[in-house]
Formats: C-alpha cells, sequence, structure tokens
C-alpha cells in the first residue's frame, strides 16, 4: 500500500460515497469532505462510528461543513479551508451528484443555474479550478469523477428514456438558466454525466499540456441502488415511490444487473490507488455486467459526443463564462 495520502471527496457520506470513504479510512488516509448541513454531518459521523472509534475519525477525518455544492460561493470556502489548514492534495474524487428523474419542473441553484448541472458539473468544473494549485503535481496524483454509462445513448441505460444530446450548445446556456426549454430531468442527468467526460477530457488536455503529472479519470459504476434514504435516488424516490421499489427489486433480484453500493464503494478506493493507471493522462473506466450479479470494471470507450474535442472546448469556455458572470473568476488552468 502507498503512503497515506491528503484526499478530498465530494459526496463522501452517503451512497458509493459512503462506502468509498470508510475504505479510504481504513488504510489511514487523511480525508477532506465538504458537508451541506449539521443534520447530515451528525448523521454521517454516527455511521461511521460502527466502523471507527471516534478518536482514530478525529485523526484522520477533516469535514468542510455547511458546503452546498449547488451553491458556487461555497466552493471558495472549500479552498480557503484547505489554505488555512495547509493542504496540499494527492487526489481530488468528484463524486457528488444528484438527479431527481420523474419532476416536470426544474429546480434551482442560488446562482438560477438548472440544479443537476449546477451540481454534477459546473460546481466540480470551478472547484477543480480553484483547487488546481493545491493538488501534488506528482505521478500518482488524480482527479477521479464519477460519471455513468448512460451519457451515452448506445449504452443499456442510455437508450432508456430520454436520451443525452448536448446539440453542440446550441441554446444550451438558455436550458439551464432561465428558460429551461423542453426541461426533462432524465435528459438533464445523462447530459450532466456527458459534461462530466467532456470536462474531463479537456481538462487532461490542458494539463498535459503544462507537462502536469496530474491524471484525470472518469468511471461509471453502473446502475447502483442504495438502501437509505440518502442514496442517489433519494429525489426520484419521491416523485414515483411505487416505481421505484419495483424497478429496485426487478433490478436488483429479477434482472440482477444493478452493482451493489458497497462493491461501488469498493471500486472507487481502488481506483485512487491503482498504480497501473498512473501512465494514463486521461482513462475511462467501466463497471461493466459480465454475468447476473457479476460485474467488472474495464477501461472502456466513450460515447461518440463525449469525443468531440471542440465540444469539450466549448462545454469549457461556456462554463468559464457563467462562472465569471457570477463573479467567480479564479481560474488557473
Amino acid at each position: 500500500m502507498s503512503k497515506e495520502k491528503d484526499i478530498l471527496i465530494t459526496g463522501g457520506n452517503s451512497g458509493i460515497g459512503f462506502f468509498s470513504t470508510i475504505n479510504l479510512l481504513k488504510t489511514k488516509n487523511n480525508l477532506y469532505i465538504p458537508i451541506r448541513s449539521a443534520s447530515r454531518r451528525d448523521s454521517f459521523l454516527s455511521k461511521l462510528l460502527k466502523y471507527f472509534d471516534r478518536k482514530y475519525l478525529e485523526k484522520y477525518l477533516n469535514l468542510i461543513e455547511n458546503i452546498d455544492l449547488s451553491n458556487l460561493e461555497n466552493v471558495q470556502i472549500i479552498r480557503d479551508y484547505l489554505i488555512k489548514k495547509n493542504v496540499v492534495l494527492d487526489v481530488v474524487i468528484l463524486n457528488a451528484g444528484l438527479q431527481y428523474t420523474g419532476s416536470f419542473y426544474p429546480k434551482v441553484s442560488k446562482q438560477g443555474i438548472e440544479l443537476t448541472f449546477a451540481v454534477n458539473h459546473l460546481a466540480h468544473f470551478y472547484l477543480v479550478n480553484t483547487l488546481i494549485e493545491l493538488i501534488r503535481d506528482q505521478d500518482e496524483s488524480r482527479i477521479i469523477i464519477t460519471s455513468s454509462d448512460v451519457h451515452d445513448p448506445k449504452s443499456s441505460g442510455g437508450n432508456v428514456g430520454d436520451k443525452a444530446d448536448l446539440n453542440n450548445l446550441t441554446n444550451f446556456k438558455e436550458e439551464i438558466s432561465g428558460k429551461y426549454l423542453n426541461f426533462s430531468a432524465d435528459k438533464a442527468y445523462k447530459n450532466s454525466k456527458l459534461c462530466n467526460i467532456l470536462f474531463a477530457k479537456e481538462l487532461a488536455k490542458r494539463l498535459q499540456i503544462q507537462a502536469s503529472k496530474i491524471g484525470v479519470i472518469t468511471w461509471a459504476p453502473g446502475l447502483v441502488i442504495p438502501n437509505d434514504d440518502l442514496g442517489f435516488f433519494r429525489y426520484s424516490r419521491k416523485f414515483n415511490t411505487f416505481g421505484y421499489i419495483v424497478f429496485s427489486i426487478i433490478a436488483k433480484n429479477i434482472l440482477g444487473i444493478s452493482e451493489n453500493v458497497e462493491n461501488a464503494g469498493e471500486l472507487l478506493s481502488q481506483i485512487v490507488f491503482e498504480s497501473n493507471f498512473n501512465k494514463n493522462k486521461y482513462l475511462h473506466l467501466s463497471n461493466k455486467l459480465v454475468f447476473y450479479k457479476k460485474h467488472k470494471l474495464v477501461e472502456s470507450d466513450v460515447s461518440e459526443e463525449a469525443s468531440k474535442s471542440e465540444l469539450a472546448l466549448k462545454l469549457w469556455n461556456l462554463s468559464e463564462e457563467l462562472c465569471r458572470s457570477f463573479g467567480f473568476v479564479s481560474f488557473n488552468i
């Protein structure tokens, strides 16, 4: 095992992130986890105390409190916290994500951006730009982004319902910041996962131009259905509780296509340390279903749209433009 690392993980208090947190703590890494509220903090700590004693958590776990990632003002607070503590990061895991498929109306962030795009993409885009100088420039350093294979309309999940399609960002700014043209919560989620990959690829290209040793990895955990109410499907469950229960039972027990949350969390923690990934400046991994209830993490291709370098640059420029329009101007990449 490598020496202990300084790791920032968003979405580390529930779902995949929670079980990744457990694995990363077990190997004595210093974790920095933004947490949204006091109630979430208390629930998180209560669950962790089933695995670790309080003194151990005090040594290795650092919570950055009152961080709502949908509000770009809070992203700056994360940076200020790390600078104050003199933290230099080895790994940044951008794992926080939400979807509210089933809603007919858009939710919006404090800055007036559709919430799926605001949290899943824009907050992480701005976070990396503000933190890049606080990440060690060495071979084992990496930025890991939790995406999804539903970004690909040809995938088994991506071809169900509305499909991902950024349409070369035509009218996209209007779709996410005011007019919400033809809003679809399902498509908004799939598009945000497509944005994750486009952002990662442009980020990797820029880091490579700077001769940076930091690697960029996107990964797709598969269909993960958490058991708790804080899990990834917490919003969708509210919109269609009966449908969610039926879907969950069929996916888990009949079709055997879902991955359990514990395994997915363990995979994410493995991606942090896998030395074979050092040779790649950009890598996409997918937790593919290979047999009934059996998955395998493999290097994988992304969709045709996610492979468009011109679109990746266009998304980067739009994201920067949006952040600047709200007064957030710290761009160092």
